[in-house]
């Protein structure tokens, strides 16, 4: 069953949401434990030497469920060549895009994923692993928190960490404790990784001002880490991270009074509320919109993200060909073309010279408007009434049809669904 892109959006829009010295001492999860409780089961990933590359796909074969256990939390998954990995509450697992086989799974081996003081939260994250080259090697990327019951006169605490497993052999290369936020918990909420460019990692850690467990104030602490020392760089309190684009760190600015739901958003009863964009060298301030009572952010890539509307990640101003409507999400294929969808309108932009290539509205008596899945590599994935239908991304024309396969994930490899059905490219 294909997944309807508003659906898809809204359960993904906040995935990316997101004395400064890393610390790695003394909890579960240290650099020592790199090759113990985190350790790799499997070999080295063979889906490179079976699958076939098709770049941009326009065929897909049958259908493949993963061996994923269902009453496993799930975090989120993203694609590298023919591998799929998959962050869940209790490993990192890498599967064959190919074959659908298991490759191999780091464990986390954390000693509890929540606290359980008010019952476990409702946490509808979904937070992706992201890659990033280390040392000659591609590292995965994700954070996690750990929940440590005090004893004596010790409090009990939840510590966040930053862990990078080896893509190819699943083995745990390092982890690192995050320091502390400062004057604030860390909440039950999953912390994120936003992203990672030229050797530095952004996290998001949602925190609460409430230390017996109620509900307290919320706010989130971003941290920058390297990824070559793994050392926190920089860390910004009161600062919600959603974006890495272009050296910039892009999220909110929050307010005393703000609160966080996982797929709305960052709200506040005040216009008190910031969209602003941090360097991700030392997290100065490059830009910041005030006079906010929301803000959510949507990871774009390619000099864009979107806060309402798409918009320039260097100067956060909104880019001017940028439709206007309900519900806008945009999609980069990765090489020239921004797509963007709302309910009202499909349209294609020039990345470089951000003109509107195309256009397609609803009530256009030639053309039903369609519904964007994604885009990739002068390709767009639609739907138009029950059709699957693929459209060139600088022409916005119809190159052809597409059926079966749901393209929430897209590479040369395999399209993959939000429900983690794999399907492999074949033409």
């Amino acid at each position: 069953m294909r997944a309807t892109h508003r659906h898809v959006m809204h359960l993904a829009l906040m995935a990316v949401l997101t004395g400064l010295a890393g610390c790695s001492d003394g909890a579960s999860g240290t650099d020592a434990d790199a090759g113990a409780p985190g350790a790799s089961s499997g070999a080295k990933p063979t889906g490179a030497a079976k699958a076939k590359a098709f770049d941009p796909p326009a065929k897909f074969g049958k259908e493949i469920a993963l061996p994923v256990d269902e009453d496993i939390k799930d975090w989120g998954f993203a694609l590298l060549g023919p591998t799929l990995y998959h962050r869940t509450s209790e490993a990192l697992d890498a599967y064959d895009t190919h074959s659908g086989h298991k490759l191999w799974s780091s464990r986390l081996g954390r000693k509890d994923w929540y606290t359980g003081k008010e019952g476990v939260p409702s946490d509808d994250q979904t937070i992706p692993p992201v890659f990033a080259p280390q040392d000659g090697h591609t590292g995965v990327l994700f954070a996690y928190a750990d929940y440590t019951k005090g004893s004596g006169t010790e409090r009990d605490r939840t510590d966040v960490y930053l862990r990078s497993v080896d893509a190819d052999s699943g083995k745990v290369s390092w982890t690192v404790r995050l320091p502390a936020p400062k004057g604030a918990t860390v909440s039950d909420l999953e912390p994120a990784v936003i992203g990672a460019e030229g050797g530095t990692a952004a996290v998001r850690v949602l925190t609460s001002t409430d230390d017996s467990g109620g509900d307290g104030d919320q706010s989130a602490t971003t941290y920058a880490v390297d990824l070559k020392s793994h050392q926190v760089t920089w860390q910004k309190d009161g600062f919600a991270g959603g974006a890495l684009d272009s050296g910039i760190v892009i999220g909110a600015q929050l307010s005393e009074e703000a609160t966080f739901q996982a797929i709305d958003g960052w709200h506040s009863p005040q216009e008190d509320l910031a969209v602003a964009g941090l360097a991700l060298t030392d997290g100065s301030p490059r830009w910041k919109q005030e006079g906010r009572t929301a803000v959510e952010v949507e990871q774009v890539g390619g000099g864009f993200f979107v806060a309402g509307s798409l918009r320039d990640s260097r100067t956060g101003e909104r880019v001017p060909s940028s439709p206007d409507g309900s519900f806008i999400h945009c999609f980069n294929d990765q090489r020239s073309v921004v797509v963007c969808d709302t309910k009202e309108t499909a349209r294609g932009i020039d990345a470089q010279s951000r003109t509107v290539l195309w256009t397609i509205s609803e009530g256009d008596p030639a053309r039903e408007k369609p519904e964007v899945h994604n885009a990739f590599h002068g390709a767009v994935y639609a739907t138009a009434d029950a059709d699957g239908v693929i459209l060139d991304a600088r022409t916005g024309k119809d190159r052809g049809l597409w059926d079966g396969a749901s393209a929430y994930v897209i590479n040369e490899y395999a399209a993959v669904g939000i429900d983690m059905k794999v399907y492999p490219a074949t033409g």
